[in-house]
């Protein structure tokens, strides 16, 4: 989201309803790919541990993931850098 999007009156809660609309699509995500890593998963060493690292390790690989990730840090420092949404 640019700069102009989040300037005007409502734009800072514009851009907190794009922000949780990210992070509700990445817990889709998340949810999704630990399904299927689980449905998958034949190995009997499968502990929570090692179970959350390869769930990290496949998220890390997932591209919309990453990106949703990376545009919720931009949205994030753009919302601490606006003193009109304190």
């Amino acid at each position: 989201m640019s700069q102009e999007d989040a300037g005007g009156p409502g734009g800072a809660d514009a851009l907190r309803q794009e922000l949780e609309r990210m992070r509700e699509r990445m817990a889709v995500i998340r949810e999704e790919t630990a399904a299927d890593l689980d449905s998958k998963w034949g190995s009997p060493w499968k502990g929570e541990e090692l179970f959350k690292l390869k769930l990290q390790s496949r998220l890390s690989g997932n591209n919309e993931y990453t990106s949703l990730r990376g545009r919720i840090q931009q949205a994030e420092a753009q919302l601490a850098g606006d003193p009109a949404t304190d």
